[in-house]
């Protein structure tokens, strides 16, 4: 609806100005607040999964092997990596690792 179809007939043009100027100024804060709740339910979803293993659910740790942190699960013991961590660890063992490098490099 345009401002001109929710403001009563009779008021003057300064009334109307100030009833635009509001109208506008609650859709802003609606946007915001929209855009909080928004955030707000992401951070809760991301919190959800943080550090759960992605193969039973687990909590996960964070391990070191080899100078890298690695997370493992505390129950199925997965092994899995963040992005780089992988080649940091093949590129540490670059003769034992020649499998492993075929398969991602």
């Amino acid at each position: 609806m345009t401002p001109e179809e929710v403001m009563p007939s009779g008021y003057d043009e300064e009334e109307r100005y100030f009833h635009d100027k509001d109208v506008e100024l609650l859709k802003k804060k609606r946007d915001e607040l929209n855009r909080a709740r928004t955030e707000r339910a992401t951070e809760a979803a991301r919190s959800e999964h943080w550090m759960k293993c992605p193969k039973c659910g687990a909590d996960m740790q964070e391990i070191e092997m080899d100078g890298i942190l690695v997370d493992k699960c505390s129950e199925c013991e997965g092994i899995y990596f963040d992005r780089g961590e992988l080649e940091l660890m093949i590129e540490a063992h670059k003769g034992g690792f020649g499998r492993l490098r075929k398969l991602f490099g």
